[in-house]
């Protein structure tokens, strides 16, 4: 390879990575996860057979200048990524919502630690519901969980059975345990309830895995 034809494949590499590294940040205010295809189409023609080569340098770039990092997630049978905090934060960062939706992700998120698995639907209604941050018979309110947050993958959002007897439940995502450590749960609780973390043993054991 002539210097001339080095010097363009150098500058064409480096501009894959710079369009990559503006297309995650601004797709990152929103927290919908992106597509490997919708990565690929950053990245020139000439470089898509070596992606893993331009998204090693996209995700030190990411690290270095916005403190994020790209996550891989495998979803069935298609490959996403997500946008987190390189560091973790003891609440959904500040960019994912506003106050009030941040407490009732983080109030779902806490019920369906401390309950031990998936929690039933009815049941998540009933809890946001006493805990005076969602009304039982606020449906628009519940499409936060069902539609926004389930996009987000901050929840799962699944259904279990079929005819009448098929419920739906609530589960932690993809998002949420890489966002959110399920230690910083458990102590935001401890302190609620005046107690030590680990006076809640089962709980405790999953903070340490």
């Amino acid at each position: 390879m002539s210097r001339q034809s080095q010097t363009e494949s150098t500058r064409l590499f480096d501009n894959s990575v710079r369009q990559c590294v503006r297309y995650v940040f601004c797709r990152e205010a929103d927290k919908i996860p992106i597509k490997r295809s919708e990565i690929l189409e950053q990245i020139a023609p000439e470089y898509r057979k070596k992606s893993k080569n331009v998204l090693v340098e996209v995700e030190k770039e990411l690290k270095r200048v916005y403190g994020y990092k790209l996550v891989e997630i495998k979803d069935k049978d298609k490959i996403l990524y997500i946008v987190v905090l390189d560091e973790a934060c003891e609440s959904p960062p500040s960019r994912t919502t506003d106050l009030l939706q941040k407490r009732i992700l983080s109030g779902a998120l806490t019920h369906i630690f401390m309950s031990g698995r998936p929690v039933k639907e009815d049941d998540m209604w009933s809890f946001l519901d006493k805990s005076g941050l969602l009304a039982e018979d606020n449906i628009s309110g519940r499409k936060l969980l069902t539609q926004q947050f389930t996009k987000q993958l901050y929840l799962s959002y699944s259904k279990m059975g079929e005819g009448e007897l098929a419920r739906y439940t609530f589960d932690w995502g993809p998002r949420a345990n890489h966002e959110l450590p399920k230690k910083f749960i458990l102590q935001k609780v401890a302190v609620a309830f005046g107690t030590d973390p680990a006076c809640w043993s089962e709980q405790y054991k999953r903070t340490l895995q």
